[in-house]
Formats: structure tokens, sequence, C-alpha cells
């Protein structure tokens, strides 16, 4: 099926890349990661990005610093531009590398798509350039992953068998695709009015055992108390002062220690302490309601 290749080396065969992907100046080279490296006849590695024109080069460049520099450079692969059409769909564990059979889930896409596709350098996934100009985002799950830009693709030149050697405009297949496999998640988007049930917070506190120093007046919240910090005994010298626990109208809850010891605990720090106290049946406070 492929020629024998060392196992950093990924291989190449350029007389089945299609001819469109070599006319333009997008391509990279790769380490045994697939690390983008910029084509450097010296073997000289610099690292290239998807997103940065500067780091590309043409595929005669790419392709004669690959050959050449054997210990350097991996592998060769194509940017997919922002500024094209390409689509690149990239399909995972696949593959069987000894009997060449694709898994069924995948062969559904190939046929479907019915474009360029090529094993990848793993020997266990293919890849499919498609065309779609109207695709404008990428998508990725676990097996399947679809790029329309900021991406590049090695590429072998290991076609698949019966694939065919042109890239097509995938349009409709694709976007039929994508909302089978990456369907659109309703949201409520109802306004937040607070909590459905409202926290009694007096009565949630008297059963923490949370003792309340005051009730205070608060121009924001409709109930504020001044309570003991459960963790007073951090405060610097042992002030007991500066810890609130308030409720606003629509029933949210909030918790504030003004020691630098609690200033990274909020409510659900608060809450975390306050729960096991509150279900786990400790007694309600009979004495020191308010002081």
């Amino acid at each position: 099926m492929t020629e024998a290749f060392t196992a950093t080396r990924f291989p190449h065969h350029s007389e089945n890349v299609p001819e469109e992907l070599k006319t333009d100046e997008a391509w990279v080279l790769c380490d045994e990661s697939k690390a983008p490296l910029i084509a450097i006849g010296t073997g000289t590695c610099f690292a290239a990005s998807s997103t940065d024109s500067e780091t590309w080069r043409s595929y005669e460049t790419a392709l004669d610093a690959w050959r050449e520099n054997e210990y350097s450079f991996a592998g060769i692969g194509r940017v997919i531009r922002a500024t094209e059409e390409y689509v690149g769909v990239d399909l995972d564990d696949c593959l069987d590398p000894e009997t060449s059979e694709l898994s069924p889930y995948a062969n559904r896409i190939v046929e479907r798509l019915d474009s360029y596709s090529e094993i990848s350098p793993s020997l266990t996934g293919v890849k499919i350039w498609t065309k779609a100009a109207s695709l404008d985002r990428s998508y990725k799950k676990p097996g399947l992953e679809i790029y329309s830009s900021r991406r590049y693709f090695t590429i072998t030149g290991l076609a698949l068998h019966g694939s065919t050697k042109t890239i097509e405009d995938c349009t409709t297949e694709l976007e039929a695709l994508i909302a089978e496999e990456f369907p659109k998640v309703d949201r409520d988007r109802t306004p937040y009015e607070g909590p459905q049930r409202s926290l009694d917070l007096l009565d949630y506190l008297e059963r923490a055992g949370i003792e309340i120093f005051a009730e205070l007046s608060d121009g924001t919240a409709e109930r504020k108390y001044a309570i003991r910090c459960p963790w007073s005994d951090e405060h610097t010298d042992g002030d007991e002062s500066g810890t609130f626990a308030g409720q606003y109208a629509n029933g949210a809850t909030f918790f504030f220690c003004h020691h630098s010891h609690c200033g990274h605990r909020r409510w659900q720090g608060f809450r975390a302490y306050a729960d096991p106290l509150v279900y786990l049946g400790r007694p309600r406070r009979t004495k020191g309601r308010l002081r």
C-alpha cells in the first residue's frame, strides 16, 4: 500500500497531490510531532504558523527542503487559508493499516463527499480536501474535524484507494454533514430572574450555627447581616468584625469578609462550610439570634 519509511519520516508522493494545491505559497514543513516549521533549504528549524503567511513557502521550496533535510523535517503540509474555498475534513482512527479497510462511519463520509482523500501520516486516519465557499468556521469532535481556515494539513499523497484526484465543491454535502454531526442546541434565553426557590437566609444561618451580630440596612440588598466569620481565627488579632452575609430581592445571596485572609472567599466557599452543618441535622440556635 505504501513505500517503507522511517518512524519519524512521513511519506510524500508528489505525483498524487492535486496540482491546484501546489500553485500557491501556502506550504510548510513539520517535525515528527507535526509542529509546523518554515521550509528552509539549509534544514534550519524555525516555527511556522498557520495564521502567519510570512512563514509559508511555495510547494517547490517545501518539497526540496524536505527531500534534502531528512533529519530536520518529517513531513510536508499545506495551510488552509481563510481567503480560499478549501475545507479540510480530518477523520481519525478510522483505517486499518493492515487491511486498508475503512470503518463504516468513515466510509460513508468519504463516499458522500467524493473528493480528494488521502491516508494520514499515522496510516490510521484519512484527510479529505473539499471546497465550500459558504463555510466560515470550523467544527471539532472526537473522530471528526472540519476546518475552513487557520489550520494546516500534512499531505502524504497516499491517495485513498478509489479516491478522485480532484478537489470537489461539496457545499451541499458539507452543510448536511455538519447539520447531522454538529446539531445546533436550542438555548433558553429567558432573562434570569433569580433562583426559583429563594433561600430563607436567616433560618439558614441559624441552622448552620453562624453567630449573627446585627441586622444591617443596605441600599441594594433586601437583608444583610453582620456575622461571625467561620474563619475568624485566621483574622489578624482575632478581629471578629467586617464579615457580612446577605440576600438581594431576587433571592441571590452573598458573603463577604473584609479581612485579607478571607479576601478570596465568597458565597460558594461559605456555603461549602455551612451546608454540611445545615443538612446533617445540626440543632437550630435558640439564643443569640441578633445582638
